[in-house]
Order: structure tokens, then sequence, then C-alpha cells
């Protein structure tokens, strides 16, 4: 028999907003947490504790909960939330363990049997798993049983006990009464009627009886709770790529204020590449605001990453010249280009270790300024001089392997021309360029390196009509 492991999320929804103590939230009174509720249908399904201390209840009607609490702050259920977040939980607990189901939107089964020669027994597997639950700040309960109904049944009653004997765990599930099982409630009816009113009772009757006297499901259930019949699960593949969603408990209309929260996704990013021994060059974080437009940026790092102290950086850097068009209601933040690890190649005797290298000056500068400010410089095969250069990505190998040219060339050209209006002394020249009539951008000119009599060196030509221009400056 397979042992299995359900952990219930009551509260998932809730447990996605983002509600951290920030400058949004310090401006109530005293500094209480909010009260918060999920409604859905007009009824709460969830609630946090602040809400429970006023006198909330689950299952309440929307009016009567606002009556005992003015300030209470309501978000509609949705269940696409919660099926998001049990993804990311499952991803985060792929690498500890392998058979993982996700059982409907609040809970996920694990297959524990074959993890057990790994972690040597049941106790030291769960130390694992709930260490690295308790890592995501989230509200569960669990249970073991050797058949899935039966771990999610007493999951689902907060039975929060880790164990393999087969009495202790069937004692339990027979003492819980049919009104928190699958049954429906017109079985549970029909079976209230004869007395039976909870699993003990259930389970002493005949099965043949059960099948003749009542609804198929209820052999279906009885039969998959006590392992007896086959129950059929869909196992949970990770995806090989990083994105992440983050509901805000409030409304972000400060580009400051996203700091917060981004640490949050950047701490699930660094989990998910170092476990993969990864680094990324390209994030990308989606704004989803309340106009339902969505503004991204992009974060990127020349040299590659996972850390959290240098997405962040990067990110606020980035973050500095970026204008909201509509308050921020979510964020997303996905990997868009990642990589293996680079070897390290430092010299562990190396005197300037402490410096800044050049790739991460380059991802400062690119976060400053923008990816497209920076670029690199490369030489032409072109002879005009406006087009001898070119440019290319930054650090990047020049593809011309030119070799360097005797001829006189300004360290400084300009971008166009300017009439020369000064006098000047020819010094050198003249050198005649006639090219580019090949693509409509011909050029006929005779160069000449000249003195002005400030003693500034121009390079300078003159066209076919004697009219004369400077082209740069040597320095």
């Amino acid at each position: 028999m397979n042992l299995w492991l359900y952990i219930h999320f009551p509260v998932l929804q809730l447990d996605t907003l983002f509600s951290e103590a920030t400058s949004a939230e310090s401006q109530n009174v005293g500094n209480e947490k909010p009260a918060i509720c999920i409604v859905e249908k007009h009824k709460i399904t969830q609630a946090n504790q602040a809400a429970i201390e006023k006198g909330i209840t689950l299952g309440m009607g929307l009016g009567s909960a606002a009556s005992l609490c003015a300030d209470l702050q309501v978000f509609p259920y949705q269940q696409k939330v919660e099926e998001d977040k049990l993804q990311q939980i499952a991803q985060w607990l792929y690498v500890y363990t392998s058979d993982i189901t996700l059982y409907t939107h609040q809970g996920l089964l694990l297959k524990v049997s074959n993890m057990l020669t790994l972690y040597r027994d049941l106790n030291s597997y769960w130390r694992v798993i709930s260490q690295h639950l308790d890592q995501l700040h989230l509200h569960y309960s669990y249970a073991t049983a050797y058949s899935p109904l039966g771990a999610k049944l007493l999951a689902e009653t907060q039975h929060n006990i880790v164990s393999d004997n087969i009495t202790e765990i069937e004692n339990a599930i027979f003492s819980r009464p049919l009104i928190v099982t699958e049954l429906s409630s017109h079985n549970i009816e029909k079976l209230a009627r004869i007395g039976v009113n909870n699993l003990t009772q259930l389970t002493t009757l005949n099965m043949t009886e059960i099948a003749r006297r009542f609804d198929i499901q209820v052999v279906n259930y009885v039969g998959r709770l006590l392992g007896q019949f086959k129950h059929p699960v869909a196992y949970y593949h990770p995806p090989a790529h990083f994105n992440q969603h983050l509901n805000l408990l409030y409304e972000i209309e400060n580009i400051d204020w996203l700091q917060k929260p981004l640490i949050r996704l950047f701490e699930q990013m660094e989990c998910f590449l170092k476990l993969r021994d990864k680094v990324a060059y390209e994030v990308q974080l989606t704004l989803y605001q309340r106009d339902k437009s969505q503004q991204q940026i992009s974060f990127y790092s020349a040299i590659g990453d996972y850390s959290v102290k240098t997405w962040l950086q990067l990110s606020k850097l980035s973050l500095e010249s970026v204008r909201l068009n509509s308050p921020v209601l979510s964020i997303g933040l996905q990997v868009v280009r990642m990589a293996e690890t680079p070897a390290n190649k430092c010299d562990l005797f190396d005197q300037h270790s402490g410096e800044i290298s050049t790739l991460e000056l380059l991802s400062l500068l690119q976060a400053k300024l923008g990816k497209d400010a920076i670029q690199g410089i490369e030489i032409s095969s072109d002879p005009r001089p406006e087009l001898s250069t070119r440019y290319i990505e930054p650090l990047s190998k020049p593809a011309s392997t030119q070799s360097p040219t005797a001829l006189s060339r300004p360290s400084f050209i300009y971008s166009q021309p300017r009439p020369l209006e000064s006098k000047v002394e020819i010094v050198q020249g003249p050198e005649r360029i006639h090219s580019g009539w090949w693509d409509g951008n011909s050029v006929n000119r005779d160069y000449f390196v000249a003195r002005e009599q400030n003693g500034r060196w121009l390079w300078i030509y003159r066209t076919p009509t004697k009219e004369w221009f400077i082209q740069g400056l040597f320095s």
C-alpha cells in the first residue's frame, strides 16, 4: 500500500495578497492589520485573523460581516488565482519530492512511499517538506493516509498528524462525521434516516447492501476512501521557466512602493535559479493596472546573476525613469533569458577582487540609462567618414579585423559637417574620397589636414563647387 500526504490550503487566495507593512498600510489608525475577506456569492469564504477577531465567520453574509467591521476589505473569489498559486507551491516542492498531484485548487497530494528511501524515515521527509512550506508564509493543514481520499479528508478536517500507523489512520478516518465527507447532501440525509452519521457506522454496513439501497457514489467513495478501489492521479510536471504573479492588497501609485513586493518575487526567482544552477540575463516585470492596461519593464544583467540583492539594485535603477499610467493592482515577474551558471575564473589572490567588474558596470549603466543608451563601436570598411564606424553590442568582439591605417584621422568627427569660417593653414593633403555611388549617398571630396591660427588642428574638405567644411577635430 502506498502512503499519501495531503496538504490543504484553506485560505490560499488570501495568502496570495501582498500585505506587508508599507506606506499605504501605515495610514491605518494605530497601524492595525486590516480585516480582509474573500467573498463568493455574497458569502464569506476566507477571512484573515483580524476579521475573525471582529466576529466574522466563514459562511456569513457580506451584509452581516460589513455591519461588524466598517473598514472591512473585500475581494471577490478567483479560482484562477488559487490554481496559479498552487502550481507555484508544487514547483517549489518539486525539488524535494517527486510525485505531486494538484488536487482541486486548494490542495496538493504527495506520494510518500517512494521518497522514504531517500529521507530514511517519514519524520525526516516531513521535516524537509514543512520547512520549505513555512518559507512561503502560507496557512495549511496536513495529514497522511493509505489512500488519497483518506489523506484529503483528514487534512481538510485539520488532523495535522503525519503517521504511517495503519490503525491510527483508520481510527482517525472512521471518527469523521459524514457531513465533512464528499458525499452529496442527498446521500447524507438518506443515511441519517437509518441512523448512519459517521464513517464508523457507514463502514460497518455491507458494501453490497449499500450498493442496493444507496447511490453508487456512496460505494465508490467508501471504496476509494479505504483504498479498496483504485484512485488514478495525474502527476505534476514543473515548467522549465520562471513566471510568477503577486496580487497586492492595496493599489500602488508610487513606483518606489514596488520595491517590497518585488523582493518577494526576486526571492522566489533566486531559489528557482539556484536549484537549477542557472543565472538570469533578462527579467521582465509586468504591472497590471487598474485601467486594465499593462506596463512591462525589462531588467538586464550583462554578467548574469540570480541573487536578490543584485536584481533589486538593477530594478531600482531601471524603475527611477518609469512613470505609472495608472495605479498598480498586481505584478508579475518572468525570466526571459537564462543560462547555466558560468564558470568562476576569479583569482583567489587577486588584489582587485573588491572592485566592480566590467560586466557589472555595464549592467548598472544599462539599468540607469537604458539598454539602448550603451553601445560599443567598431571600425567599418566604408571610406566615407560619416560611416567609418558603426555601433555594436557593448563589449562584444568587433567583426572587422582591419589593420591600422597610416592616414591621418581625427579623434572627433562631427555627425554633420560644419562650414569652415576661419582662416587656416593647409598642412597635409589633398586626399580624395569619392565613394557611395552605389547607395544613393555619393560623396566627392578633397580632404586636408589644416591648422587654425589659435592652434586648433582640423580635418577639412573641399567640394567640387569650392565649398569648404570642417569634418572633424584632432585631439
